[in-house]
């Protein structure tokens, strides 16, 4: 079935109507598109897994993104540019921000970032339209961001960058246009330093922080996981809490209203009955296409479920057999394997192993051969 050509805001509307019904074959495209914006990198993140992929750069955008599925993004309320490497450390990138203001001014833009490219040009840009920079810093510190990202000595420039963008947030009064997330992967090496995590980030005067956990794609990374130490992450985590407190009682109401803290959830929370009309939106409300061709229904989903690249198009992949399965299995509360296993969907879940590995299903399997020599599980 063909999607709807409407309006960006009827279309949302629409979408955000279709999730209620719990429709199970949509008119409307999804309001939440993220493209895998896969490029090169000048980090070596150890929480990072080795790929090859096309390059993303503004010709790529237009010819594949805009060619393959450019209704779905003109219509989407917010389009994230996301994937393996930097999405905006390429030549062009100032070019494709121009692009972007003037082709889709209106749509939250979001972009994963390491902070590097933020240079006062590409920081001139996120002023003119609508933005979300995500940047992934994991550490409080100098050393500790050498030590997980392997960027010698950029620490303090991307402190600065940040610093720059929420003071120009600030004094040109764009918290409705131009938002800032500092990211924390959360592993066994930084978990210990949420707490000042949390305080650097109130300093930066950023509205948002995320800790997750990390995802676990190779052997190199077991080790990392907090799965296997829960005791000494839930320490980290309450320490966390109570600095968040700590804020909380000494800043102005006002202020620490607008400062969002999303921790990660504590290993051995006792298991909490579901909302039977509680579902996960992304069946409904997200598609994520790769710039090499494939598609998924989010970011945690094993197994591809087409290939714009090979020929697949868009509306039959957003309402094909997998994409009505997986919104059936929502709505009647019997959700596909991967869905129940989700943190995104339980959070209790992450006292199961498999929500802190990749959901590939051969690579899920070689590390659980691994874990399991290792005599981890």
């Amino acid at each position: 079935m063909k999607t709807a050509s409407l309006g960006r805001e009827e279309s949302v509307a629409r979408n955000r109507e279709e999730l209620a019904q719990r429709r199970i074959t949509l008119s409307a495209p999804p309001r939440l598109v993220t493209l895998g914006a896969h490029a090169g990198c000048n980090a070596r993140c150890v929480f990072c897994p080795p790929e090859s992929f096309p390059r993303f750069d503004l010709g790529r955008y237009q010819e594949f993104f805009e060619g393959r599925m450019g209704h779905f993004i003109r219509q989407a309320e917010k389009v994230t540019f996301t994937g393996y490497g930097e999405v905006l450390w390429s030549p062009d990138a100032v070019a494709l921000l121009d692009y972007l203001n003037e082709t889709i001014p209106e749509t939250w833009k979001i972009f994963t970032t390491n902070g590097t490219p933020l240079s006062p040009a590409v920081i001139e840009r996120l002023l003119r339209s609508k933005f979300v920079m995500q940047v992934s810093l994991h550490a409080s510190r100098a050393e500790l961001h050498e030590e997980l990202t392997g960027l010698k000595g950029a620490f303090g420039a991307v402190v600065d960058a940040v610093r720059t963008i929420c003071r120009l947030r600030r004094e040109r009064d764009l918290g409705e246009r131009l938002h800032l997330v500092l990211v924390d992967v959360v592993t066994t090496r930084n978990a210990g330093e949420l707490a000042d995590f949390v305080r650097l980030a109130w300093d930066l005067q950023a509205p948002e922080v995320q800790c997750n956990y990390v995802t676990v794609y190779e052997p190199a990374q077991i080790g990392l996981s907090c799965f296997f130490a829960p005791e000494k992450t839930n320490a980290a985590i309450e320490a966390a809490e109570r600095a968040l407190q700590d804020i909380k009682s000494q800043a102005a109401p006002e202020e620490f209203e607008h400062f969002q803290v999303r921790l990660p959830p504590k290993f051995g929370q006792p298991r909490v009955d579901r909302d039977p009309k509680a579902v996960c939106a992304d069946p409904w409300e997200h598609i994520y296409v790769e710039c090499q061709g494939p598609a998924l229904p989010c970011c945690m989903w094993g197994e591809h479920i087409g290939n714009l690249q090979k020929g697949d198009d868009i509306d039959a992949v957003f309402n094909g057999p997998v994409y009505r399965a997986i919104r059936e299995g929502m709505a009647s509360g019997k959700p596909q394997p991967w869905c129940a296993l989700c943190a995104n969907y339980r959070g209790y879940n992450v006292n199961s192993l498999l929500c802190h590995l990749t959901n590939r299903p051969e690579t899920q399997k070689r590390l659980i051969d691994e874990i399991r020599a290792r005599g981890l599980a």
